[in-house]
């Protein structure tokens, strides 16, 4: 369960002090695919980074499974975020210079504490993209991806750990109608199969398949 409490966080810009959030609360519960929606500049994507542990909140509290995650150290926050939480990115942001299924183990080898065999890694990594029909990729350039393979090889990345929790920032940008399809497919796979997935989607299509929904407003 992922509960956020009295969530505030500003920025600070040339034009002066923005507020992102203010005052949020909400709570996610096990097994949700949870969508998260509102217009650009409300905030979803600074939500989600807090929830993940990648920014750090002005005030309030995030807790996932019961852990306070902002009580935490930066290295332990890295830690758990590791271990508990699968970040799939709105940016292609991949090492260019390694291979697909490098890339979708490096999360793995990431604060690596749970003595898994590398041979197990490699594994699970094939499996995930046999799982999602992109095993023939296994060896490319992540810069010949097209937009489709770019969002599965960034979803198994997410769980070569098999987190907790998944949470996807606008996944089915700059996709055809029939890919987000298949991408929204997969996160209810994930969702069914008893990890917590939250999205974050301005696509009508991907909110109806979620049981739950969350409006941020400007």
């Amino acid at each position: 369960m992922i509960q956020i409490e009295k969530l505030s966080k500003s920025f600070t810009t040339p034009r002066g002090t923005k507020k992102v959030l203010a005052d949020l609360s909400l709570t996610v519960n096990d097994g949700d695919l949870f969508g998260i929606a509102g217009e650009s500049g409300t905030g979803k994507s600074t939500l989600v980074s807090i929830i993940a542990g990648l920014q750090k909140p002005d005030d309030g509290k995030v807790f996932v499974n019961g852990t306070d995650v902002f009580s935490l150290s930066d290295d332990k926050i890295c830690s758990f975020r590791n271990k508990t939480i699968g970040f799939v990115s709105q940016e292609q942001s991949f090492l260019e210079n390694i291979s697909v299924i490098e890339n979708v183990m490096l999360p793995a080898f990431l604060f690596r504490k749970t003595r898994i065999k590398t041979d197990e890694i490699i594994a699970r990594a094939k499996k995930l993209l046999s799982d999602f029909g992109i095993e023939n990729l296994s060896e490319m350039s992540p810069t010949a991806l097209s937009g489709g393979e770019n969002r599965r090889v960034l979803i198994a990345r997410a769980l070569i750990n098999d987190p907790e929790i998944v949470i996807a920032d606008e996944p089915t940008d700059a996709v055809s109608k029939n890919q987000a399809k298949e991408i929204i497919n997969i996160f209810k796979d994930i969702s069914q199969s008893g990890k917590t997935v939250i999205l974050v989607t301005h696509d009508q299509c991907s909110l109806e398949q979620c049981n739950n929904i969350f409006y941020l407003e400007a």
